[in-house]
């Protein structure tokens, strides 16, 4: 009896585990000065939520974790979510970073990396489902290595 109340408690207990990860959330973009030139509601709508996470410096595309939590880097809780990591790099090669959870997101983004080139600049946003998997440089760039690796071997 012992054993069908602990295997049942077992299942239950592995069926309603999270599905939720953390990322880390912070930006280098001055949020108050983008938005003041953003005329399109729905990226108006999608943008607004760059003032919500930590202005740092160390929020970089090189990303050195110990160095960015000490600068007030934060990681934050996505329920049912994916990490992001939006660069944009104007033409003249400034580059502004956002770190940050897309909640209620897994069923509908996939893992997977996005460009966007315009007349003011690239635009890339890559997506992750992994704790803490937005802290890494880009995917295409480790993809790239990673077959570099395989065709040596």
């Amino acid at each position: 009896m012992r054993l069908v109340i602990f295997v049942t408690s077992l299942f239950s207990f592995v069926g309603t585990q999270s599905t939720d990860i953390r990322c880390y959330a912070c930006t280098t973009i001055d949020a108050n000065a983008m938005l003041s030139e953003i005329s399109d509601p729905n990226w108006l709508r999608w943008l607004e939520n760059v003032r919500y996470v930590p202005f740092s410096q160390q929020c970089t595309d090189y990303f050195q974790v110990d160095m960015a939590l000490r600068d007030g880097v934060k990681s934050t809780e996505c329920t049912n979510g994916v990490c992001m990591k939006m660069i944009f790099q104007e033409k003249n090669g400034v580059s502004h970073v956002w770190r940050n959870c897309i909640p209620q997101a897994k069923e509908q983004i996939r893992s997977d990396c996005t460009r966007i080139t315009s007349g003011e600049g690239n635009l890339e946003v890559c997506t992750c489902d992994g704790n803490l998997c937005n802290s890494v440089r880009t995917t295409s760039f480790i993809l790239s290595v990673l077959a570099a690796v395989i065709l040596v071997l």
